[in-house]
This record gives C-alpha cells, structure tokens and sequence, in this order.
C-alpha cells in the first residue's frame, strides 16, 4: 500500500515564515551593521554601507524561504554568538 506523500511546506507557509521572520531578522541584521559600524568609526575611521544591511536582511528572508525550520534555530545561534562577542568586547 502507497502513501501519498503530502509536501511538508506549501508556497502559503513559506511566504508566512518569510513574513514572520522579518520581524526577528530586521533588528537583528541592524544590531550587527550598527555594531560593525561603530568599532569601524571609532577604531579604522571606516564605515560600511547600507547595501550590506539589505543584503543581510534579503539573507536572512531567503534562508527563512528555503529552511524554514532551520532559520530559527539560526537565528538563535547569531544572537547567542552576538552575546558572546558583546561579552568579549566588555560592553
């Protein structure tokens, strides 16, 4: 007896993934340009770009359409290495 296999996500759950991970990923993706940025500016007098910061956020939408289950425990893991670093930094 065949079963019929039924797709585990469907083009609806993944736009709704891609929706809901906007919410994480914007600030997210904004805490790291804005911390990059500011050790540039205040240590090689540089500064990086807005394009990254839409290219980061574009990344993360993209990963959340492709792997929607594996996007949030990625997101985990950048915010606990984001934690990590700010620790390390001395903030």
């Amino acid at each position: 007896m065949t079963r019929t296999r039924t797709p585990q996500h469907t083009l609806e759950s993944r736009l709704m993934a891609v929706l809901s991970s906007l919410l994480f990923s914007v600030p997210t993706a904004a805490l790291i340009w804005l911390g990059v940025n500011k050790h540039l500016a205040l240590f090689w007098n540089g500064f990086i770009g807005s394009g990254y910061l839409i290219s980061c956020i574009v990344l993360f939408a993209l990963i959340a359409f492709i792997a929607p289950r594996l996007f949030p425990s990625l997101l985990g893991k950048i915010w606990q290495g984001m934690l990590s670093v700010q620790r390390w930094w001395g903030w």
